[in-house]
């Protein structure tokens, strides 16, 4: 590992802060800092009391110079919600395209399928992650390389998963709802002395559909173990997540004679799989381990290792296009996969305090190695055309499936980064980063045994200023950058059977800049922040028309947009929480596209709306009855980029009610509570999803 002297160097640098820890133990004893005393928020508060994405390291949210959102798992449970997906719905300027094999979302306008993390590790492996062991997720708006590395610039999703600790409460629940959902979990902490505390979650939970012969079947467990004496600490974690679905790609919409496209005809319930033979499942493991020591109150050393293996196999019939009288008819594919994927991610990391003059420093260095394999293997076959309408589910006896593609994807990663938080005064603050990646792709056809490589180095800044000039109100401007590298962007790997330019081309990059307020009201009981942004993703690849085979850094797409959040306490028991963002995401330079034949240049980026957001509003004491209602609206979006079909906006009110005992809560919520027809998503024309229709979710939960 080329990364062994780095972590050595950095271990030797601190190592000489290590004798000063007994004296300034002392020193603290003699004269402690001055610290301001808050009172704790509500449980039910919906502002963390800190964040970490942003910065790596627990900061308040005024004091970070770009939008970041916190939401909590727990408020999502309660509503049923178990993906992804379900947790990031509403929440502004974050659109979903996420497909029945895994998680995808379009962040500021721009696709994250590689920009999901789990505690501050790359995943970006494709499957349905779970929520069953995960605290809150934070969102941090934006490029954010310099902390992160590759990624597409609209942002991070990262997941914070729960942790032992010695004020964890237990508890179990089971559940019940509509379409035959019956689940139950438990999440059990044990302090085993004062050093020592292990955490145990886990959950099963099966449930039908309303789409047609559509189920699922997800478990999960994951034990985890931490020591910590004050000065050193080492957490190791494990999980287990098994996911077992019917896939279900939604529905084709119809077509005109004209070849103009409409809303899909069939009823919401249709499916056009093989139902019976059609299968999906998700096997993943995840193993990290966590090593900090402090060297004294203003220093510490952090180590991270972390493997995720990940098993995913499917067989799956989908729509494609429309064919016969009419366009009455749906003709249909079938792959077959089987995926494995390892990715291993080691990093050293330096923190502390320094001071010049009355300048006060929080200094970051940290190095990071990464290694992932992805062996996805494939073979496809036509299916049976079915009708469109009313679709024959039964699996067709068509040809065997063949070759489709056997491709081994391995990268390497390398990268040295720098981060220092400077206090000039208490009105005045800056952020500065810098990192340096070298990013190598190596992918072998297995067919053909053709094999391309290809190696990017970049480097990647952010610099942002918060100034302060009231207590309660902070201004922010910001500007960062970002890299996608050939064989990095969604997925890690080459095209090996192509005959273009493209695996040669130079990174595309994305920039952003930020600017805000970000403002406490009403003796800090509502904290809101309002933002406006322009994203560009200003070398995007871009088709030559007179040669298809040809592709140059010629493009430019952007996003301008403004978001708003207002959260907190509105009253005794009584809590807000919301966020609102309107955006003009467009290709603004372009040339024809192979895929879609024609000029996109000033088309609507696909699957962004151009607004979105939530309001919920909830009443919440400690125990007695509680209640909560609020609305998720979802702007109107564009199936594909030729802008050929828009899906309809739309507005899902849900609501919740219940009652809370000592130690135990009773919860019975309704989502879609207005029974709206609506569509939630779509990766294509023939791949639309409606929503679901009116829900139900009652569960007990018992804590002890």
């Amino acid at each position: 590992m080329r990364l062994r002297p780095v972590a050595i160097a950095i271990c030797s640098i601190v190592s000489s802060f290590d004798y000063a820890y007994a004296a300034d133990e002392a020193g603290s004893e003699a004269g402690l800092p001055a610290i301001e005393i808050r009172s704790k928020r509500s449980h039910y508060d919906p502002r963390p009391a800190s964040v970490n994405t942003a910065t790596r390291s627990e900061a308040e949210t005024r004091d970070i110079p770009q939008t970041i959102n916190s939401v909590a798992v727990e408020e999502v449970a309660s509503y049923g919600g178990r993906t992804l997906a379900d947790a990031l719905s509403g929440i502004p300027g974050i659109s979903n395209s996420s497909d029945t094999r895994f998680d995808a979302f379009r962040i500021r306008g721009f696709s994250s399928v590689g920009d999901l993390f789990l505690d501050g590790i790359r995943d970006d492996a494709q499957y349905v992650r779970s929520l069953g062991n995960i605290e809150r997720i934070e969102v941090l708006k934006g490029p954010a390389a310099v902390l992160y590395g590759r990624g597409s610039g609209g942002g991070v999703i990262n997941r914070i998963s729960k942790q032992p600790g010695h004020d964890v409460q237990n508890s179990v629940q089971v559940s019940a709802g509509s379409y035959g959902r019956l689940g139950a979990s438990a999440d059990i902490n044990q302090v085993l002395s004062d050093e020592w505390a292990m955490r145990v979650n886990a959950g099963r939970e099966r449930a039908d559909s309303f789409r047609n012969g559509v189920d699922s079947t997800r478990q999960y467990v994951a034990p985890s173990i931490k020591w910590d004496n004050q000065r050193t600490s080492w957490l190791l974690q494990t999980e287990y997540n098994e996911f077992e679905r019917v896939p279900d790609r939604g529905m084709p919409a119809g077509r005109r004679a004209n070849g103009s496209y409409y809303l899909p005809p069939a009823a919401p319930s249709t499916t056009y799989g093989a139902l019976g033979r059609d299968d999906i499942k998700d096997t993943s493991t995840n193993v990290r381990s966590t090593l900090e020591h402090k060297f004294n109150n203003q220093w510490k050393i952090r180590n991270v290792l972390s493997v995720l293996e990940l098993d995913s196999r499917f067989d799956n019939t989908f729509a494609g296009g429309l064919t016969g009288p009419g366009n009455s008819m749906v003709t249909r594919s079938r792959f077959l996969q089987d995926l494995k994927q390892r990715n291993l991610q080691a990093g050293v990391e330096l923190d502390g305090k320094v001071m010049t003059g009355n300048v006060e420093h929080q200094l970051l260095f940290g190095s990071e190695y990464t290694d992932e394999t992805r062996h996805p293997r494939l073979w496809r076959a036509n299916a049976t055309s079915v009708s469109l309408l009313t679709p024959n589910n039964a699996p067709d006896n068509g040809p065997t499936p063949t070759v489709f593609s056997n491709s081994v994807h391995k990268a390497r990663g390398y990268a040295l980064y720098a981060q220092d938080q400077i206090r000039l005064s208490p009105q005045w603050q800056i952020l500065a980063g810098l990192r340096w990646d070298r990013f190598a792709a190596d992918s072998l056809s297995q067919v053909n045994n053709s094999r391309v490589q290809r190696t990017t180095s970049a480097i990647s800044p952010r610099l942002g200023i918060v100034w302060s000039p009231l207590r309660d109100h902070s201004f922010y401007a910001s500007y960062s950058k970002n890299f996608i590298p050939s064989g990095g962007a969604d997925t890690v790997g080459l095209d090996t059977g192509t005959t273009s330019n493209v695996n040669a081309l130079d990174p595309q990059f994305s920039r952003q800049v930020e600017v805000g307020v970000k403002s406490d009201w009403f003796d800090k009981k509502i904290s809101s922040t309002l933002a406006v942004f322009q994203l560009d993703l200003y070398n995007r690849r871009t088709q030559v028309a007179s040669s298809p085979d040809l592709f140059v850094l010629t493009g430019l797409e952007r996003n301008r947009g403004i978001e708003l959040g207002v959260n907190g306490q509105l009253a005794s028991n009584w809590f807000i929480r919301s966020g609102f963002s309107v955006q003009n995401a467009r290709v603004l330079e372009s040339g024809s596209c192979r895929t879609c034949g024609t000029n996109i240049q000033g088309k609507r980026s696909v699957g962004v709306s151009s607004a979105n957001g939530s309001l919920f509003i909830s009443y919440a004491p400690t125990q007695g009855f509680f209640a909560e209602t609020g609305l998720v609206y979802e702007g109107a979006r564009y199936v594909d980029i030729n802008n050929s079909l828009d899906l309809p906006a739309y507005t899902r009110w849900d609501a919740k009610m219940g009652y809370r005992f000592r130690k135990a809560e009773v919860t019975f919520a309704v989502t879609n509570l207005a029974n709206k027809n609506y569509y939630v998503t779509s990766t294509g024309l023939s791949q639309i999803m409606p929503g679901s229709p009116r829900s139900g979710l009652l569960s007990v939960a018992y804590k002890f």
